[in-house]
């Protein structure tokens, strides 16, 4: 079974596109949890209006939590063996379940991480192709190494339910989850790395990361999220 986990805030222009590209792929017995964090717009009318039963609503709560704990509610509902993560505004490419799950018949992995197209829009509104993800975030193996530089991007990412059990609940103050799944992957050393493109990653003005121009927090930022990780990962990952 696999369950698909989503944050979504706003996302009205994006997200009838990405749940076809994800629907599609899915059986019966999967599912799609949704998280949303107080969408102003059409987001959710847009959702409800797939009557899919696969798809499984949280309310937001009282007060916004932000993507990376809005995320963490949709990963504490997942049921399946094999956990994807999906952005509200992205496509998947048709052969993206399959190939992950190719990559999971191998039953030393519990992470995989795979290439995905950057697309950005032109002049006339079109989705063009602009580069690759491993192109600017070379993947690489090791705790502190992706401590120090993250490869991970949770678009790109699935994994088996013993990895969510082992990264959840996230800690306080946690910078960036797909960095913080990433680190409890490779404490297992069994974490594999796709090189085939199987995600459009749309970049607009509203990405929570900039992979083409860079993380917008500042380097004071940085710093302290750095420091915020070395000290989990000098206690052995204890919270």
């Amino acid at each position: 079974m696999i369950s698909v986990c989503m944050a979504t805030y706003n996302g009205e222009p994006f997200i009838r596109e990405q749940l076809q590209s994800i629907l599609i792929q899915l059986s019966k017995e999967d599912e799609v949890w949704i998280a949303d964090d107080g969408s102003t717009d059409g987001t959710l009318k847009f959702i409800q209006a797939f009557q899919d039963s696969r798809i499984r609503v949280i309310p937001p709560c009282k007060t916004p939590l932000g993507p990376i704990y809005n995320l963490e509610r949709a990963l504490s509902h997942a049921q399946g063996n094999f956990i994807f993560l999906a952005d509200q505004d992205d496509v998947w490419l048709p052969n993206k379940v399959s190939k992950v799950l190719e990559a999971f018949h191998d039953p030393s992995v519990n992470c995989v991480l795979h290439e995905a197209f950057i697309y950005a829009q032109n002049e006339s509104g079109e989705w063009i192709p602009k580069e690759k993800i491993f192109d600017l975030r070379p993947p690489r193996h090791g705790i502190w190494q992706n401590a120090l530089k993250n490869s991970f991007t949770g678009c790109c990412m699935a994994f088996r339910r013993e990895l969510l059990n082992a990264a959840l609940p996230f800690p306080q103050k946690l910078p960036m989850h797909d960095q913080w799944i990433g680190l409890c992957a490779e404490k297992t050393k069994k974490v594999r790395f796709l090189n085939e493109p199987l995600v459009k990653y749309r970049k607009h003005s509203h990405n929570v990361t900039d992979l083409l121009g860079g993380n917008r927090a500042s380097l004071k930022q940085k710093l302290l999220w750095r420091l915020r990780l070395a000290r989990i990962l000098c206690a052995g990952f204890r919270r």
